[in-house]
């Protein structure tokens, strides 16, 4: 066999027992840095879920060939130094996308629906009666603004259009417009940010965490927002500025929060977020359906045994390096 494939966390069953049929694969006893340096010395390929995988790491596989990022976001591997290293980088996009789009639905839900008041309102203090105060609301003919239309935030919009009746308006700077025609979808597209706010009432966040996108909703663009809206975030937690949310929740500039990203992560145990009634919270978990974690985890085997083979994957993140990648076959 020769090959060897190190996991940084474990993966799908699935996923492990293919890797299996072409190669040894071997489980870091942890994701500590110093711990995964000495295990990626004599790897062949590495498969990465969310623990940083840093320069450092990179530059101490002497014999790594390609590196597989379980799921689609790129920002816990250094792919700057692994392009440097000629080293590809392959991911899965579209694996996780149903899973992370019916969340962000049901954390729609859940704030519209008061689920959490009424089922604390019950089982704490056996408030039968609060059905008749407690006063909801529903998706059907609201403004469901989508921050990013990519896979998933065109997802949101589909479930939310096709399955509740919801009006859609969309911010995203990069959206083509044969993106936006093919999706089928129909959709009020803004050039600023500031519309979309002004104007939605359900915000859902799906753009990628980047240096321009850092605190993308704070105190002004929380002011500019409905005072019954509800905003949700299952994109990255560094697209809210907490603190400000914090602020607009209890002051009621805003109705509620679903959030199953935070900034930074793991949240802090005290996070005053965490105690508020109009707040949902899930620990980062969107993705992880039964589903979802076995497609991201087939996909980044697949594809890491694609290149260990000399094939060239579907998906590669650095494609500019693959004619000069290292060790490559002949």
């Amino acid at each position: 066999m020769g090959k060897k494939v190190l996991l940084t966390q474990p993966i799908h069953p699935d996923a492990i027992a293919r890797l299996r049929e072409e190669a040894e694969v071997v489980i870091a006893e942890s994701t500590e840095e110093s711990v995964v340096k000495k295990a990626i010395k004599d790897a062949d390929g590495a498969i990465v879920r969310v623990s940083p995988f840093t320069r450092a790491i990179i530059e101490s596989g002497d014999k790594l060939k390609v590196i597989g990022r379980h799921g689609v976001g790129l920002d816990n591997i250094d792919v700057k130094a692994a392009t440097e290293h000629n080293i590809p980088v392959v991911y899965a996009p579209g694996s996780n996308t149903n899973a992370v789009a019916e969340h962000a639905v049901t954390l729609m839900l859940a704030l519209a629906k008061k689920l959490l008041q009424a089922h604390t309102a019950l089982t704490q203090r056996g408030d039968y009666q609060c059905r008749l105060t407690i006063r909801t609301g529903e998706i059907k003919d609201k403004v469901v603004g989508i921050v990013g239309l990519g896979q998933i935030g065109r997802r949101v919009a589909a479930i939310c259009q096709h399955g509740f009746g919801a009006k859609l308006i969309t911010y995203d700077p990069y959206l083509s417009q044969e993106t936006l025609q093919s999706s089928g979808l129909k959709v009020k597209v803004v050039a600023k940010l500031d519309d979309l706010l002004q104007e939605a009432d359900f915000v859902s966040l799906h753009a990628p965490a980047t240096p321009d996108n850092r605190k993308l909703i704070g105190t002004r663009e929380l002011a500019l927002m409905k005072k019954s809206a509800f905003l949700i975030n299952t994109g990255r937690g560094e697209l809210v500025d907490e603190e400000a949310l914090y602020q607009a929740l209890t002051q009621g500039i805003i109705s509620g929060a679903g959030l199953d990203v935070f900034d930074p992560e793991p949240p802090e145990q005290g996070n005053p977020l965490f105690g508020l009634p109009n707040v949902v919270v899930t620990p980062h978990m969107a993705a992880h359906s039964e589903e979802g974690l076995r497609m991201m985890a087939m996909m980044a085997a697949e594809q890491v045994l694609q290149v260990l083979r000399g094939e060239r994957p579907p998906h590669l993140a650095n494609p500019q390096i693959w004619e000069s990648r290292r060790f490559k076959q002949s």
